[in-house]
């Protein structure tokens, strides 16, 4: 286990700005600014334990499912890690995030952002 700001985490994000989620990013990143200083625990389970578990709630679980985006990047990130990968969860306000980085806490591999109320 790690602990890191949300303030790395939201400057990590902002870096990670994929097409398809770049909007829901830019307002995740933004809602964190007031929460930079707070800290976050990152654990490194395995990455197919990680792909196992959501997997069976996307698959099985309709608010799961319909409540985030970014599952068309966060299986194929888990899929392609032979390793352990890092995971952890921001929030501020109604914003949230289920977050994926690498071992070093460097990049972020993908994200799933809770769709707002």
């Amino acid at each position: 286990m790690k602990q890191v700001t949300v303030g790395n985490i939201a400057k990590l994000l902002s870096a990670f700005r994929p097409a398809a989620l770049a909007e829901d990013v830019d307002r995740l990143v933004a809602a964190l600014a007031s929460e930079s200083d707070s800290v976050v625990e990152v654990t490194f389970p395995p990455a197919k334990e990680v792909l196992d578990v959501y997997r069976y709630r996307y698959d099985s679980i309709d608010e799961v499912r319909n409540s985030r985006i970014g599952w068309e990047l966060f299986f194929p990130a888990l899929e392609n890690s032979d390793g352990r990968v890092g995971l952890l969860s921001v929030r501020a306000g109604e914003l949230g995030a289920i977050v994926l980085v690498d071992e070093t806490v460097e990049l972020v591999l993908a994200a799933l952002i809770r769709r707002s109320a």
